[in-house]
């Protein structure tokens, strides 16, 4: 999910031709906050016009990652930049990533040329790119495969199967998009048999109206968190994550500060910046009312906007007596902010500068709260 380089995401797409491709990233496009939770797998065959256009779509979409038969060396000057600089992907348009951060360092992974010749290798190259538990929309026409007969062209619905059982846990779901009518006589047995309802098979000449609507249903039900995260070096982006103990455990892994907000008032701090507070535990509950609650809530909403920190009077006129004065209310603040500190293992993580408190530049910061939910504002 964070590893460095090309990351796995809950949506990969699979289609055989560019400019299939290019109808289906179009229609996309109209959802900008579903770019940045994609990969797309183009099967076409390596050349110039591969190479111009993965590198247009590369372009266009600074949130996207592709799997092409193409080198990043082979794209043009503008484009490898682009493709090695934006990382993970943002939450949408207008939030192109500019650093090669510690969380993903390129967009694009050449598709090995036996991917073509060989089912099990296509299957690990797409295996390779999608999450546990995520959606893969594959059109069932893949006529660039050298294994699957043009006469059975519908046996690609076999790959399908196979991806999904490459996943000890969380098989991802799988879809299949096609052109063609009566695909229920020509191969609906085929998609029972491998264990496919026909019925969810999806015209791709309506894409807006139909695949848009079904890949952000699946979004919303099976990774209905919203993950923003900032990391040294690169602005903050977004990922969409599952409500499940096993994926915030690997979040907590991969940042140092986490705040998770379950959608039912419960905030959590975790992260391996938090002190143990018992055996291979860093995790801390926090009621949402509570002040200590609501400075995290705003240390960390300040690091994800960029923000100048917290100012200490204002943190002293919410935490200290409504008479206060200058000097109480600094003072309350300076312990408030202790207690803070208190739950790290390095107190420094929360720096003091120009009158403000706000997290250090070193750390990496996550927030997650339900998709709906808006976001913190920062003080």
């Amino acid at each position: 999910m964070l590893e460095a380089g090309f990351a796995k995401r809950p949506l990969v797409v699979v289609e055989d031709h560019l400019y299939h491709m290019t109808e289906l990233l179009d229609g996309l496009g109209r959802a900008p906050e579903l770019l940045g939770q994609l990969t797309v797998v183009c099967l076409d065959r390596p050349g110039p016009d591969t190479r111009r256009t993965v590198a247009a779509w590369l372009a266009e979409h600074p949130a996207l990652q592709v799997v092409a038969a193409v080198d990043p060396p082979e794209l043009p000057a503008g484009a490898a930049r682009a493709a090695g600089a934006a990382g993970d992907g943002a939450s949408g348009a207008g939030e192109e990533p500019a650093g090669r951060g510690p969380l993903g360092a390129g967009r694009l992974r050449p598709l090995p040329a036996a991917a073509f010749t060989s089912a099990s290798r296509f299957c690990q190259a797409v295996a390779g790119a999608l999450r546990p538990g995520g959606l893969l929309l594959q059109d069932v026409q893949l006529s660039t495969l050298a294994f699957i007969p043009a006469d059975r062209w519908w046996e690609s619905i076999y790959l399908a199967s196979t991806v999904r059982g490459m996943f000890a846990e969380r098989p991802p779901a799988c879809r299949f998009v096609s052109n063609k009518r009566g695909y229920e006589a020509t191969f609906g047995r085929d998609l029972l048999d491998a264990g496919f309802d026909p019925r969810d098979v999806i015209d791709k000449a309506e894409i807006a109206r139909s695949v848009v609507p079904v890949v952000r249903a699946f979004l919303e039900r099976s990774f209905p968190m919203a993950l923003r995260l900032a990391a040294p070096g690169r602005p903050p982006w977004e990922l969409r994550v599952a409500r499940l103990e096993s994926e915030r455990e690997e979040v907590e892994r991969a940042v140092d500060l986490l705040l998770w907000s379950g959608g039912d008032g419960a905030v959590e701090l975790g992260g391996h910046a938090v002190a143990e507070r018992e055996p291979g535990r860093r995790r801390l509950a926090l009621k949402a009312v509570h002040q200590e609650a609501v400075t995290w809530n705003e240390l960390v909403a300040d690091r994800l906007a960029g923000g100048p920190g917290l100012a200490v009077l204002d943190v002293g006129r919410r935490v200290a007596p409504p008479d206060a004065g200058r000097a109480e209310l600094t003072n309350a603040a300076a312990r408030h902010v202790h207690a803070l500190r208190s739950r790290l293992d390095d107190p420094a993580a929360i720096v003091t500068a120009g009158h403000r408190y706000r997290l250090g530049e070193h750390l990496t910061i996550g927030c997650a709260r339900p998709a709906g939910d808006p976001p913190v504002a920062a003080a």
